[in-house]
């Protein structure tokens, strides 16, 4: 199997030559392949790759060879929108797994909607992605307001926490994810003692942590993802703060495991239910050197597994073709179960699972 890869701000080369080809169909991976959250991008490109490779070893689609184009979003809105402006224009692309940020999905989606192009994200949470109305946009994983309130849940029930305070990243997820965190435990009778943002690609975070100390609560929440998470931690205890911490599915990377180094304690992370996916993990190892696949693989894998059926499936293929099989999907087999959209383009069954930190990797929490 074959890539091609161009990044957001760059020319598009000879890609828009090669997708015309005759004996070959092309599907696309957009997401963050550099910069600081390039990991989740190479994991998904890895996790499509394996769902091609499976098609093309049965022959491909329609008997014609299948090839991923990516396109480098770097985690950035603009750029975001770049990439999915090239793929949208881009012939022989039939549909698009990604975005993996909610911040670049949502100003994505509505050019490919535009273009008929389908888009499968294995990774953006915020609700507006599919509030917005827009055909043929689609996401694997659950919504941030279902992960909030399983979050705030357990905030109170298991945590019992009373005074909380609350740190974002002001991204559309990170937000969005402390905004109904925050609804949640304030219903439950919890005091939000603290709600404030913090700018995405700074490295201290040490003065509003201090005033975040003089408040003295018993947990800290966190919406956003690793790369500041980790920080956020590592500081806040330097710092003697010694709130329990909290955070939601940007934070579940085993990058945040090697930034909080031994300070692992008291730490609850929550994040798509873990999937029973021995024979996935098996393959994925096989290609991939033993390495592990990251959180999101396995939404990714199925999200490439969606579109390719679609593709097959279709009287003939063209956009508008694939999009309808797309959306006359009842159940389709994934490795979490069956997967099913409603009309919005969210998955009808979503469940969260809350993890904690032992031996140095993220385990579901049992009381």
């Amino acid at each position: 199997m074959k890539r091609r890869e161009f990044a957001a701000g760059a020319a598009l080369l000879t890609l828009l030559g090669a997708c015309s080809s005759a004996d070959k169909v092309y599907i696309a991976v957009a997401a963050p392949l550099s910069g600081d959250q390039a990991v989740q991008g190479e994991y998904m490109l890895k996790a499509v790759q394996l769902a091609v490779d499976e098609v093309n070893k049965k022959g491909g689609i329609k008997g014609k060879t299948v090839e991923i184009v990516t396109g480098d979003d770097q985690a950035k809105p603009l750029d975001a929108t770049s990439v999915a402006r090239k793929l949208a224009s881009t012939d022989g692309v039939y549909g698009v797994i990604g975005h993996f940020n909610s911040g670049c999905s949502i100003p994505a989606s509505s050019i490919y909607s535009q273009s008929n192009l389908v888009m499968i994200t294995p990774g953006s949470t915020n609700p507006t992605l599919t509030e917005q109305g827009l055909k043929n946009i689609y996401r694997i994983v659950g919504r941030d307001d279902q992960q909030g309130s399983v979050d705030g849940d357990f905030a109170l029930k298991k945590l019992k926490a009373l005074r909380i305070a609350i740190l974002h990243d002001k991204t559309p997820y990170g937000q969005g994810l402390a905004a109904f965190f925050r609804d949640t435990v304030e219903k439950g009778g919890a005091e939000v003692v603290f709600f404030e943002g913090i700018t995405r690609g700074d490295k201290d975070f040490r003065a509003v942590l201090t005033k975040i100390k003089t408040i003295d609560p018993d947990l800290l929440f966190y919406g956003g993802v690793f790369v500041e998470a980790g920080l956020v931690v590592s500081q806040a205890r330097e710092l003697g703060i010694d709130a329990r911490f909290m955070s939601g599915d940007g934070t579940k990377d085993q990058s945040f495991v090697e930034l909080v180094g031994k300070t692992t304690g008291d730490i609850y992370v929550s994040g798509p239910a873990q999937i029973n996916n021995k024979a996935f993990v098996d393959a994925y190892r096989t290609k991939f050197n033993n390495e592990a696949p990251g959180p999101f693989g396995p939404y990714a894998y199925d999200a490439a597994r969606i579109l390719l059926a679609a593709m097959e499936k279709a009287p003939k293929l063209t956009r508008e073709a694939v999009a309808e099989e797309v959306r006359k999907i009842k159940v389709f087999p994934g490795l979490a179960g069956p997967i099913a959209f409603d009309d919005k383009g969210d998955v009808v069954k979503a469940p969260f699972d809350i993890y904690v930190i032992k031996g140095g990797v993220f385990v579901p929490y049992r009381a």
